[in-house]
């Protein structure tokens, strides 16, 4: 355990000390590691070998490589052929991981939520397949019925939602649709040698411009969205907004009005359900009446 903290610990602080100093030489690269692992109790040792090894798992894992610049004679990060990647994204589960990983388990203080990440057993084969575009073959179990069936599917990218993980891909190498699975319901998951040629107009970032959750077919269409909340919800969507495209104004009588574009799938109808204390749909009117449809056959049902 202390040995794989020690590792996590490590990755972090290469990538933050390159993203705070760029263009640090190796042996500063290497003394500020050994400083700062001393610092939070490790063993202080990050030998030439032991950096060399880290610089290249974060390339061959994460896709990021921290590479030499000869012109600034130190070292920078750049992207593997990933450049839609957030780094930050990347390191917070990682800093999460390190900062609550005491070897005798958390303290009393630290109270995380007790859920399971679903499907993170299969990350690491669906990473591989990505990376080597091998074909992968699965059972795939419907929430619905219970059915399963068979799917070869060729994997593009990985998306986390709430704790789970999907895989996108194309069932058909000619298909124009992209589909998505979640892989807690994938079952006797085999990488197949068979690889396939990616399509390079794909683009996951673009794919989920408009989409809050893990739906972006275009069978749900892209809205314009104008809401409002109250004051205190609407300060906390302001804080943490539900799209990267909101925009928030402040009325007169203190009310928050937040304005989007996305498509409105299960995914955004059931955050704005949860927050039906508050929310008031103006804009789109078949946004509102989902809405409404929905709290009236919850009346129905709870009335009683």
């Amino acid at each position: 355990m202390k040995k794989l903290r020690s590792q996590l610990l490590r990755w972090t602080l290469i990538v933050r000390k390159i993203q705070s100093r760029p263009y640090l030489s190796f042996r500063e690269l290497q003394r500020e590691i050994e400083r700062e692992l001393y610092f939070r109790g490790c063993e202080p040792a990050c030998s030439e070998a032991t950096l060399k090894r880290d610089l290249s798992e974060l390339r061959e894992d994460f896709g990021i490589e921290i590479v030499y610049d000869r012109a600034r004679n130190g070292y920078r990060i750049r992207y593997v052929d990933k450049e839609w990647l957030d780094v930050d994204q990347l390191m917070e589960p990682l800093e999460i991981l390190t900062a609550l990983g005491a070897e005798d388990g958390l303290p009393d203080y630290i109270l995380p939520e007790k859920y399971p990440v679903k499907g993170a057993q299969h990350l690491s084969g669906m990473i591989y397949a990505i990376r080597h575009a091998r074909k992968i073959g699965f059972h795939y179990r419907k929430y619905s019925d219970g059915s399963s069936s068979e799917r070869i599917l060729s994997p593009y990218v990985l998306k986390e939602w709430r704790g789970r993980w999907y895989v996108i891909g194309k069932e058909q190498e000619g298909d124009e649709e992209f589909k998505t699975f979640g892989l807690d319901r994938i079952e006797e998951l085999n990488i197949m040698r068979e690889t396939f040629r990616k399509d390079e107009s794909f683009d996951p970032v673009r794919k989920f411009e408009y989409s809050y959750g893990i739906y972006s077919s275009p069978e749900y269409p892209i809205e314009e969205l104008v809401l409002r909340f109250d004051t205190e919800d609407g300060r906390y969507l302001a804080s943490h907004p539900l799209h990267a495209s909101q925009q928030t104004e402040k009325t007169e009588d203190g009310k928050i009005i937040v304005r989007a574009k996305l498509r409105i799938t299960p995914d955004l109808m059931m955050e704005l359900l949860s927050r039906s204390w508050s929310v008031e749909v103006l804009q789109p009117d078949t946004l509102r009446r989902q809405l409404c449809t929905v709290y009236e056959k919850a009346l129905k049902r709870n009335s009683h």
